[in-house]
């Protein structure tokens, strides 16, 4: 399965609000992703410098299907959830130009 399409999101979460942003994003945005699409998957880091940062990736196997989820009224509600416990949010659908061997 060759992944081009990702979504990617950067998140500066506002201190004291990071165990909420965690919830959110494991019992809301992840479950939503998944029952648009059995095999979607994403991954959620955190800096260990910035406790405070995190990004979020995921592959998509088609366009059609990330376009699906982020047009999805369950998505869009949780992805406006995490970014109001945000101080800086950027999500994005991004695609893939080159990889290294």
């Amino acid at each position: 399965m060759d992944h081009t399409y990702y979504t990617l999101a950067s998140w500066r979460v506002r201190p004291g609000h990071g165990n909420e942003f965690l919830r959110i994003w494991r019992d809301e945005l992840a479950t939503a992703y998944q029952d648009i699409s059995a095999v979607a998957r994403g991954t959620l880091i955190q800096s260990l410098e910035d406790p405070g940062l995190f990004y979020s990736f995921g592959p998509w196997e088609s366009i059609e299907d990330m376009q699906a989820a982020r047009s999805d009224p369950r998505v869009n509600e949780a992805i406006d959830k995490l970014v109001s416990l945000c101080r800086e949010a950027k999500p994005g659908p991004f695609r893939v130009v080159l990889t290294m061997p």
